[in-house]
């Protein structure tokens, strides 16, 4: 299975250029009159980026097609001024990206090579480097904005990004790699819900699904699937032309019926009809509660509020702590609101972690600690750079060496700082999204309590 996406390379670069910018750059003052400075700093930054030792790892998993590595920015920048084109778009950025352990560093970089032959190896000079720097491989695709051939800029539309994805999903066939396949609807299903379903997850649509086909199976009336769709928390839309609702916790109807029409309300109503055997709806089994005897006193003990007391309790309420050893953990009886979260668990459990490690308990205490972690950073970031300003001046090999151990064990501590500070932001605004989602479902139960109990001969 591999993703693509395709992305222009203009005289602004975004955020996402800034972060692959490489900091050694060289420069070319026989192209400084053919485009701006900061345009030939664009380009460069994405080219050595896609080819940096760190992430390639190998040298022989950076390609150049129709230009050579080493001089592909100053044959990029012939061929423009060649045809007077130095102006607007300089090229294109591309990727294509692997599922983790689908395949090895040669077959990616063979798949990204065959790739930009088929789509641009008559006309434009691309770049093409293999990047192991993470879980999943990935290909990176410099591509000139002018072809060499006859001087037309290459257009980028819906057509040309299709054209892509079919290519490389033609191409993962043929390697046997996994392919996301489009739905009966025609529509392509989400990379993140296909994600969700391959690492056996429940998606939102999915729980949607997944609890209509269990009222299904104890309705024998559409009238008493309503109603039995209501007890979990669904609204649906009065009067509406479509099948429509909304699950408990979202602010949005959704029509279901749109991306899976075997569940539309005519379906469905088919059947609920065509069941041989009806599955009786059952009462949950009743709560006993045992008697313990316990040492001390519940005042005198130690109480856990705050941002941790709120991350333990919710993450008691996903089930996260089992009460039986090698007990599995049921979220089929889980609120619709919880059970959306089981796929953020990980996530969840880690900023639970980590408040519990540093002890934080208020948002003050948390805005503290992130500041401090931000001046930790923007000073290990000034010697970072000073040491970087060293490398320019120093010649002698064991005093580079030393420089260059010292930067890149900054740039290890910078990368943790910032992770934290990430669950800083992270935890702040999770907290709201917890209390909001654990008061509606303490609304909800209330009432239901309230509600007016009905015959069971009536449904």
């Amino acid at each position: 299975m591999a993703t693509t996406k395709i992305w222009p390379v203009r005289s602004r670069v975004d955020h996402v250029l800034n972060y692959v910018m490489n900091k050694n750059k060289t420069e070319n003052a026989a192209f400084e009159d053919v485009l701006t400075e900061e345009d030939s700093e664009v380009l460069k930054q994405v080219t050595d980026y896609v080819a940096q030792d760190e992430k390639i790892k190998q040298p022989f998993y950076v390609t150049g097609l129709n230009c050579l590595p080493d001089t592909a920015v100053q044959e990029m920048v012939l061929t423009k001024r060649q045809y007077h084109k130095e102006g607007g778009i300089l090229g294109f950025h591309a990727y294509q990206s692997f599922a983790p352990g689908e395949a090895t560093p040669e077959q990616a970089h063979e798949i990204g090579v065959k790739l930009a032959k088929i789509l641009w190896g008559d006309r434009f000079e691309v770049i093409i480097a293999t990047h192991q720097d993470r879980k999943h491989l990935h290909n990176h695709f410099v591509l000139n904005a002018v072809s060499f051939k006859d001087g037309k800029k290459f257009y980028a539309s819906k057509a040309t990004y299709q054209e892509m994805r079919e290519v490389s999903d033609q191409l993962c066939r043929e390697y046997q790699l996994q392919v996301i396949e489009e739905t009966k609807t025609g529509k392509a299903m989400h990379y993140s819900e296909w994600q969700a379903r391959q690492a056996g997850e429940d998606t939102w649509r999915g729980l949607i699904l997944q609890d209509i086909d269990d009222v299904i199976q104890e309705s024998v009336t559409l009238r008493q699937f309503f109603y039995r769709m209501r007890q979990k928390g669904y609204t649906f839309k009065p009067n509406a032309k479509y099948f429509t609702l909304k699950p408990p916790g979202k602010e949005r109807f959704v029509r279901i019926d749109r991306k899976y029409p075997e569940y539309s309300l005519e379906k469905i109503e088919v059947r609920i009809y065509a069941q041989e055997k009806i599955k009786r709806h059952q009462p949950g089994p009743s709560i006993t509660h045992q008697k313990m005897k316990l040492q001390g006193s519940f005042q005198k003990s130690r109480k856990t509020s705050g941002l941790r007391g709120l991350y333990l309790h919710y993450c008691y309420r996903l089930g996260v702590f089992e009460k039986k050893k090698n007990q599995k953990r049921d979220t089929a009886h889980l609120n619709f609101v919880y059970r959306e979260d089981i796929r953020k668990l990980e996530q969840i459990t880690e900023e639970t972690t980590f408040l519990c490690r540093h002890k934080m308990d208020s948002v003050d205490q948390l805005h503290a600690f992130k500041a401090a972690i931000e001046e930790k950073i923007k000073a290990q970031c000034i010697t970072r750079k000073k040491l970087r300003n060293q490398l320019r001046t120093v010649k002698e090999e064991p005093q580079r060496f030393e420089l260059l151990n010292q930067a890149a064990e900054l740039s290890i501590q910078i990368k943790k700082l910032r992770k934290e500070v990430c669950l800083c932001e992270s935890i702040e605004e999770r907290a709201v999204s917890m209390r909001k989602k654990m008061k509606a479902v303490k609304a909800e139960a209330e009432k239901s309590k309230n509600e007016k109990e009905v015959k069971p001969i009536e449904h």
